[in-house]
């Protein structure tokens, strides 16, 4: 048979799609950081009681080395000049570019410790649906350092920081400890639903087809039909770990305290 008539009937079926093309990548070889990302830095503790400040491109809180990106958070006093100082230091960092729809990958060794709070997410590029959490927030990786297997993504949206909603995976159960290898962290975002992925394994979907809310959002998909940037941080403390006590010493105990990218890839279905 024609092997043209072949490749014509399975395009009508549909199963010639298209294939992922990589649109975006870091791999953190000793190029100035700044170059494609911005840096989040100061000590107000950002809207979630975070308890460090993040500095500006700084080596000893963001260094590459061997291909690797090392954050750190350090046991250390810091001021910005505006809050009050803190006694830890750490990176908030987050890309110059922004996109709309796409496969995100990420490849990590998370940090190990009480109170450590490594985050891998994405916020609009305007706010074209008003202020957090309105024009939402996309969390493709969260953990908490004292529970080195669980891992969790999630939607944010809503009409403000005390009427808000939220849909995910929640807290899951992974047969790893994400301290001690890399592990791919991925997402894909499609006009019609989001897919977290952990090495390479789809472990939650979230529709698109759907409205968010209803009265604040006038269309399906809505805030997730805009660009977002994708940011990568390492908090210490704060209000994802409910009303816990902190004790600053706890630090000396933290058996890893540093989150590692490999690499960062963004692809575009083509």
């Amino acid at each position: 048979m024609n092997p043209i008539f072949i490749l014509c009937a399975f395009a009508h079926l549909g199963v010639v799609h298209g294939y992922w093309h990589l649109a975006w990548e870091d791999q953190f070889d000793g190029a100035n950081l700044a170059d494609r990302w911005d840096f989040d830095t100061g000590c107000s503790g950002f809207g979630n009681n975070e308890l460090q400040c993040y500095t500006n491109n700084r080596r000893e809180n963001a260094n590459q080395q061997g291909g690797i990106l090392t954050i750190t958070a350090r046991k250390e006093w810091w001021g910005d000049g505006v809050h009050g100082d803190k006694q830890f230091t750490s990176t908030r960092m987050k890309t110059k570019a922004n996109w709309l729809h796409g496969k995100f990958e990420i490849r990590a060794r998370l940090p190990k410790g009480k109170h450590l709070w490594p985050a891998i997410w994405m916020m609009p590029a305007r706010s074209e649906y008003g202020d957090w959490p309105r024009s939402g927030e996309i969390d493709i990786m969260e953990y908490r350092g004292q529970l080195p297997n669980q891992d969790q993504g999630t939607l944010h949206f809503g009409q403000a920081w005390n009427n808000k909603g939220q849909v995910g995976s929640g807290e899951r159960n992974f047969p790893v400890d994400f301290s001690q290898d890399f592990h791919t962290f991925g997402l894909d975002w499609s006009p019609w639903q989001i897919q977290w992925i952990l090495d390479g394994a789809v472990f939650h979907t979230e529709t698109l087809q759907k409205n968010f809310w209803p009265g604040l959002y006038t269309k399906n998909g809505q805030p997730f039909d805009k660009n977002f940037y994708l940011i990568i941080n390492l908090a210490v403390g704060g209000s994802f770990f409910g009303n816990e006590p902190f004790d600053p010493k706890e630090a000396d105990s933290w058996a890893k305290n540093t989150l590692e990218v490999d690499w960062v890839k963004k692809w575009e279905w083509r």
